[in-house]
């Protein structure tokens, strides 16, 4: 009699499972992997496969659909061992010894994992999320559900609305969507919401330097087609700082290739 059992690998394909990629397998294998079908578009006319393959770009296509949005948020999550290291970073743990407390914000932040685990990780700490309209009560229920509803604001709103005086800014794999111009509006109001004091966090994969091996490389070829956006080297991510008063402090490494940007505002945009 033959059978058949569920290896480990397998069973992460299952929903509910512990580190299920569920999420991920269908949305890489579905509405991206259409997208990628225009590759061949993409490289010869510089246009957005997945605007080519559904007639929209990436963000309105996926509020337009509620349940594509909430499969493409529990995907991003589902991704979540890059973020592992980020709430031990230096400058999240100096706003958690504050004497009086400290908030972060969470810009575009998902489904709220990665706050989730900010919090967690640091409970003097009290979060804001701002994501648009149509995804915020979902990250709102996960947050209330795992406990971290009664320290978290939700702001619905797209970047201009980053709300001010906060004390660490988080930008997670939210700059490689876009293209420079884009990313300075993006930036630009971030430094415009920090206190002088406030402290930025941009998690992002960035491109070697040394033509390496590297996730970075292939994500930078998957913004292109779906997105229209790009990986960057920490050279361009610097010049983008620059033009919109900010300044970089360090850089960190993450699993998966991820890095943590540490930026501040510059002391010419903060005198």
């Amino acid at each position: 009699m033959l059978r058949h059992r569920l290896t480990e690998s397998g069973a992460l394909l299952r929903a509910g499972a512990p580190g299920s990629m569920r999420a991920r397998a269908l949305m890489y294998g579905g509405p991206f992997y259409e997208s990628f079908a225009g590759l061949g578009h993409t490289v010869r006319t510089g246009q957005v496969a997945f605007e080519h393959r559904f007639g929209e770009n990436h963000f309105d296509h996926f509020a337009r659909d509620p349940q594509l949005a909430e499969l493409f948020d529990q995907s991003m999550a589902a991704g979540s061992a890059m973020f592992d290291p980020v709430p031990a970073h230096p400058a999240l743990t100096a706003a958690a010894e504050a004497p009086g407390g400290a908030t972060v914000v969470d810009v575009a932040g998902g489904n709220g994992e990665l706050l989730g685990r900010i919090l967690a990780a640091h409970p003097r700490l009290n979060g804001v999320l701002l994501k648009r309209p149509h995804a915020v009560e979902v990250a709102r229920r996960r947050l209330e559900e795992t406990g971290f509803g009664t320290r978290c604001a939700f702001v619905a709103g797209d970047f201009a609305d980053l709300p001010a005086g906060g004390d660490v800014y988080v930008l997670s794999r939210i700059l490689h969507d876009w293209d420079d111009e884009r990313c300075r509006e993006i930036l630009r109001h971030c430094a415009r919401a920090m206190p002088d004091h406030a402290d930025l966090l941009v998690v992002e994969r960035v491109l070697p330097c040394d033509g390496s091996v590297s996730l970075a490389t292939a994500w930078d070829l998957h913004m292109m087609c779906n997105v229209g956006g790009r990986e960057r080297h920490a050279a361009h991510y610097e010049r983008l700082f620059a033009d919109a008063g900010l300044a970089p402090v360090g850089q960190s490494r993450l699993p998966l290739d991820g890095n943590v940007l540490h930026v501040r505002k510059a002391r010419s945009a903060s005198a």
